[in-house]
């Protein structure tokens, strides 16, 4: 595709033809696709990916999507926050050709000139991010002292959520001392969800399946078998084949437990399964941890394995409480700033990419200072070209 880069600032000379913008006086002219006016940065002044000297900070799981603007073929990537290295504050993306760019992204090792929208400025209703958000809850017995305490934060916070700048539903999936799942609510909205873990009180309360589809997550759970113990693991590979998720919704998971993940010898529902994407993809979902006993275990793979290793591969936090919870409120979790500072980066020019086959998409963070950075690379299919 020809670019043309004219000198003056604001000119727009047909939709066919390059559209240019100043930033400021001595600042460089930003140029856009041709025949592309969603604000998009051409690639002619995308640099490639810094290099960076170890990760101090995770990036997420990424949803991702095709759109379509003025004829052109948009990609879209959806992304939980990511946390400043210094200060643990969430950072602010800036994309292709603007003062302090501290993000980048190549698809097969070509640059590309990015537009990043930041959930926090409140850009309008039409780009809040879309969560599907699944509470996972471990309900043996040990867990008798944070049951009540984390059903009546859940209620709270999914209420504060639904009325923030996020499109968001909830889910639900209790499981057991014998290792199986025993309870579960599809997607739904917070008065729903609320209705369901105030049915009873402590470890009860996310046993026995609910709504309209009882029946089939009640059965779809009897199929999954038995670890003989607490498995996380196998609560997320239930929910991710059960809940009704919506297209391009930021999938996110909490987890929580008191116990290590016991997969019984089933590699499929070990913690080490969602360290490869070929088990578990980009768009699958971030894990968040929430673990309230000692930590101080011996970790063991397949056998006795520590819950947050799912958070570290995922890109999610952790958060370590208390076995009475009374040191927690869930608003406060590092997952809540993870969505509320959520992400929407596009980019174009990628007809050459939609051709069905995987590719490499890598997204690196570097802020200004050095401090935080960060580099992940995730393999994704585009589509194909109609």
């Amino acid at each position: 595709m020809k670019r043309n880069l004219f000198s003056v600032c604001l000119l727009l000379v047909a939709a066919a033809f390059t559209f240019s913008s100043c930033l400021s006086d001595g600042d460089d002219t930003i140029v856009l696709e041709s025949g592309n006016q969603s604000g998009i940065p051409s690639d002619d002044i995308a640099g490639p990916n810094p290099d960076i000297d170890g990760a101090t900070t995770t990036i997420p799981n990424i949803q991702y999507g095709v759109e379509t603007g003025d004829g052109d073929a948009i990609v879209r990537i959806d992304m939980t926050g990511i946390q400043d290295a210094d200060d643990y504050d969430w950072l602010r993306l800036i994309g292709t050709g603007n003062e302090g760019q501290n993000v980048w992204v190549e698809v097969d090792g070509k640059p590309k000139g990015i537009l990043v929208t930041n959930t926090a400025d409140n850009q309008g209703d039409e780009e809040k991010s879309v969560v599907d958000l699944v509470f996972c809850v471990d309900n043996s017995g040990s867990m008798s002292q944070e049951a009540d305490a984390i059903a009546r934060d859940i209620v709270s916070w999914a209420t504060l959520l639904e009325n923030s700048n996020l499109n968001i539903r909830f889910g639900c999936v209790g499981y057991s001392v014998s290792g199986t799942i025993n309870g579960a609510i599809n997607m739904t909205d917070a008065e729903t969800l609320s209705a369901y873990l105030n049915r009873s009180t402590g470890t009860s309360r996310t046993v026995g399946f609910s709504g309209s589809d009882a029946s089939a997550l009640q059965a779809a759970a009897s199929s999954m078998g038995s670890t003989g113990d607490e498995c996380g693991g196998m609560a997320l590979i239930y929910a991710d084949k059960n809940m009704k998720f919506r297209s391009g919704a930021n999938r996110i998971y909490v987890n929580f437990t008191d116990e290590p993940n016991y997969p019984g010898g089933r590699s499929n529902y070990s913690t080490e399964y969602f360290k490869s994407q070929s088990n578990w993809s980009t768009a699958q979902g971030t894990v968040h941890t929430v673990f309230s006993a000692s930590n101080s275990f011996t970790h063991s793979i397949g056998s006795s394995e520590q819950p947050w290793r799912i958070s570290e591969y995922t890109g999610g936090t952790i958060l370590y409480a208390s076995s009475s919870f009374t040191d927690v409120t869930l608003e406060k979790l590092p997952v809540t700033g993870a969505m509320q500072n959520s992400y929407i980066i596009r980019f174009t020019n990628i007809e050459e990419f939609m051709d069905g086959q995987v590719h490499e998409v890598k997204i690196t963070i570097l802020s200004a200072d050095g401090k935080t950075r960060a580099e992940r690379t995730f393999y994704i299919v585009f589509g194909t070209a109609e």
